[in-house]
């Protein structure tokens, strides 16, 4: 059985949809998932990947209960990315979108196959990409990632 991201990847290369350029997820974890912020990563990572852009800039805010953490995020192409986590008393779901320039793709929380995790690591998480999250988190304001910055 394929991985949602798997299945997203697959679909995207086929190029059913053109050339992705947004991702919207809603991702809604159960509360023994202690760290909000590793599973907003791993789908940053994720749209990254499907999206096959580099991020420029993420911006995070952070509710005041620290239960839910939603994100933009702008690629060096143009690509944007959204991207909100938040805990739950009840089962993990995702809701997912991906808009192409000709079609695109929808992932339905009620379609989650059972044995999902979204605590599965399908992709590696940058280190610059958790830096610019905590400091957009600590600051209150976008972070420019630097090594995307050093680049151009």
């Amino acid at each position: 059985m394929h991985s949602l991201y798997e299945t997203v990847k697959e679909i995207l290369e086929s190029r059913r949809v053109g050339d992705p350029v947004f991702v919207r997820c809603n991702a809604h974890v159960a509360l023994e998932n202690e760290n909000v912020s590793i599973v907003l990563a791993r789908i940053l990572s994720m749209a990254s990947s499907w999206l096959e852009a580099t991020p420029m800039q993420v911006y995070a805010q952070i509710d005041h209960n620290l239960r839910q953490i939603s994100t933009t995020v702008r690629y060096t192409d143009g690509q944007t990315a959204i991207v909100t986590v938040s805990t739950v008393y009840s089962k993990t779901s995702l809701d997912l979108m991906v808009l192409g320039n000709k079609g695109a793709l929808y992932h339905d929380a009620a379609a989650i196959a059972p044995g999902f995790d979204i605590m599965a690591e399908p992709i590696p998480i940058p280190d610059w990409l958790m830096d610019a999250l905590n400091q957009s988190i600590r600051d209150g304001e976008p972070a420019y990632i630097e090594e995307v910055m050093d680049i151009e």
